[in-house]
């Protein structure tokens, strides 16, 4: 029996096309109910919504003979509801990954005295997951394109999950890179093949939108992690296992909703598994926003791991909710970055996150030199301030310039660049720290990632004086 379905096309804006599409349907025996026209950003690209009666068997023809009409750029299926729960289930998903990355961050200092880990295990720990999730990424980013994102972020979830159990059972360093391995795993999974995914489902396929929907729900992720974590091994009794067991009850919903996921969209991915390519016009201000994310993660990763790790010795206790709050503080402060600078032109936004992170590394020498938690605070809100913006503006930026075809491999080698920068530097420190001590490696560590900032800025002051023409300029860029 007939059923009632909506389509969304995107077809180039020339003459004759909406005939082409109706010959399509007169071709099936179908009539078209209802049709509504209008243009999408980019002017030379029309949308259409088009509702109609038919039966499955008829509705895959109707797709087929509409992708092979040479105008037509995109042809979606599926109705305003479920394109939505769909979309919010991907988010749902990504969210649920990422916050539990942080989870362990209030732990470390039980971790190392109860294993007698050195301050390098602990960055090792930290930073396991970030080398496992750089090869991960550009892996399944390119697999995505050929059997389509759903299994993908399906296997992604199950990692997520393995990894909580890794960690409910861990019993010693081994255990806990086994559990940090399946988490790089998981992430690696997720990011790129969501912000794919959610740009897709978006109802009005705004790269801009999913893009920065998807760097928050990081953020957030990130930061609300080490709070929960936190909070439930300061005030329930199994401190090391209760914030993991909260974890998976959250897993649940998330495969719930992804085994709900309907995408409609053919894969298209031929070509062989490759390293990602930037094409030549673009490289330039792609590699200046990898080069940001790259710097703001690598600094925040000292909040998330080496800072909370000492706490301890600066208050004379260990307090799991303190380094909680100092981990989720950095990230909950770019949440507060992304609502506020991150409206402003990217002119204004670039120069106030380098300030912020320029202004934060400085306070944060100073308080390790003088043990001051009042200026760490500071520090936390100055470096999460800046890297809200930072890391947001420089994701959407590149979703926005990166052409159809190479999408997938340019956001799979942003954030191939961005663990980068979560891995090596909290991994470089963590070696210096126990040849010059805490205070030294951290000096050195925020100035040599103080000159890479100006460097970042110069470039995208480059960008900026050289013109900027995608969704980023004018009114649209403050919104």
């Amino acid at each position: 029996m007939p059923s009632k379905t909506v389509i969304w096309i995107h077809a180039r804006n020339r003459p004759g096309v909406l005939a082409r599409v109706s010959q399509s349907f007169a071709g099936c025996e179908t009539n078209i109910e209802r049709v509504s026209l209008g243009r999408s950003r980019d002017k030379a690209v029309a949308r259409m919504r088009i509702a109609f009666y038919v039966e499955d068997r008829t509705l895959e023809v109707i797709i087929r003979s509409l992708g092979q009409l040479k105008d037509v750029i995109q042809v979606r299926t599926g109705s305003r509801a479920k394109r939505a729960l769909s979309y919010w289930a991907v988010a749902y998903g990504l969210f649920v990954t990422i916050l539990g990355l942080n989870l362990a961050a209030p732990l470390y200092s039980v971790y190392r005295a109860e294993w007698d880990l050195s301050t390098a295990m602990v960055t090792l720990v930290f930073a396991a997951y970030a080398l496992v999730v750089i090869p991960s990424i550009v892996l399944f980013g390119q697999v995505s394109d050929r059997i389509g994102p759903v299994p993908i972020l399906l296997c992604g979830i199950a990692a997520t999950l393995s990894g909580s159990l890794c960690f409910m059972f861990a019993n010693g360093l081994p255990m806990l890179l086994l559990a940090r391995a399946l988490q790089g795993l998981s992430v690696g999974m997720f990011n790129g093949v969501a912000v794919s995914a959610m740009t897709e489902l978006h109802k009005e396929n705004s790269k801009r939108q999913a893009a920065f929907l998807a760097a928050l729900l990081v953020t957030a992720g990130n930061a609300l992690g080490p709070v929960l974590s936190g909070v439930l091994a300061e005030y329930t009794p199994w401190p090391t296992r209760m914030p993991f067991l909260v974890h998976l009850l959250l897993i649940v919903p998330a495969v719930i909703g992804l085994l709900l996921v309907r995408m409609r969209s053919e894969p298209g991915g031929t070509a062989a598994l490759h390293w990602p390519r930037v094409p030549k016009g673009i490289k330039a201000s792609f590699y200046t926003a990898s080069l940001t994310s790259f710097l703001v993660w690598g600094v925040v990763s000292l909040f998330m791991s080496v800072i909370p790790t000492y706490l301890s010795v600066w208050i004379g206790r260990t307090s799991f909710l303190l380094s909680g709050l100092v981990a989720a503080g950095v990230l909950g402060f770019s949440a507060l970055g992304q609502f506020t600078l991150g409206r402003l032109l990217l002119p204004r936004m670039m120069a106030a996150g380098y300030a912020c992170l320029l202004l934060g590394l400085l306070g944060l020498v100073i308080a390790l030199n003088f043990h001051s938690l009042p200026l760490l605070f500071a520090s936390v809100l100055l470096v999460g301030l800046g890297h809200g913006p930072l890391y947001a503006g420089s994701l959407a930026y590149v979703n926005a310039i990166a052409p159809p075809e190479a999408r997938g491999d340019m956001v799979s080698f942003f954030y191939a660049g961005t663990y980068i920068g979560v891995a090596v530097p909290v991994l470089g420190l963590g070696l210096l720290s126990g040849a010059y001590g805490l205070e030294r490696a951290v000096a050195g560590f925020a100035g040599w990632m103080g000159l890479c900032a100006c460097v970042g800025y110069l470039g995208w002051r480059r960008i900026i004086n050289g013109g900027i023409s995608n969704e980023f300029t004018g009114d649209d860029a403050a919104k």
